[in-house]
């Protein structure tokens, strides 16, 4: 029977191979928060909800199971500046919309440290989003205007007719009360001066 312990020691391959495993599994398991940001948001965007609930912290869990993930309308996914501060970190993220007439905007995913790994506060992320809720609404918001204003231009010519109609009317009756005035109270002409008699 052959030592397993010797041929370990003498076996280059075996401790090639040994390398490249645990080499492997090291860059597995150590993503750096971009990489976890990414890998998160992809599977969110894929609809794989359980890839996503192995980036999210113990207490996210629940959260990210909560609601329904609609991210279809997602067509790619950016990051920016990363920050660490010690055990927690922030990606700047911009998640580009098929809708060409929304402007995306940046916000934080947060992550911290949990078991030794990167993992997504998702909770903190979802806050850091709130912002760009409102994206929806101000775009409605900014559309309602541009209806008003269309509106308003369209109704703008008949308004004009009306402020000059209303203008006239209230010409002619100025002048008719004036008119009525004078009859109940006539202006005295002053008598013109008799030339002096010597």
């Amino acid at each position: 029977m052959i030592d397993q312990n010797t041929l370990r020691a003498k076996s280059p391959v075996y401790a090639g191979l040994l390398f490249i495993v645990f080499a492997l599994s090291g860059c597995e398991s150590a993503k750096t928060p971009d990489q976890v940001t990414r890998s998160f948001w992809t599977a969110l965007i894929d609809n794989d909800l359980a890839t996503a609930e192995s980036y999210v912290t113990d207490d996210s869990l629940a959260l990210l199971a909560a609601p329904p993930h609609d991210f279809s309308n997602i067509t790619s996914l950016e990051t920016g500046k990363v920050i660490i501060n010690g055990n927690i970190a922030s990606v700047e993220t911009i998640l580009n919309s098929e809708d060409s007439s929304l402007r995306p905007r940046p916000f934080e995913t947060a992550l911290v440290i949990e078991n030794e790994l990167w993992r997504i506060d998702y909770r903190r992320t979802q806050q850091n989003m709130a912002g760009t809720a409102f994206d929806g609404f101000f775009k409605s918001l900014q559309n309602l205007g541009e209806k008003f204003q269309n509106q308003f231009e369209k109704q703008l010519p008949l308004l004009e007719k009306e402020i000059e109609s209303f203008s006239k009317q209230l010409e002619k009756q100025l002048e008719e009360f004036g008119r009525q005035l004078e009859k109940k109270f006539p202006s005295k002409q002053p008598a013109e001066p008799q030339p002096d008699t010597i």
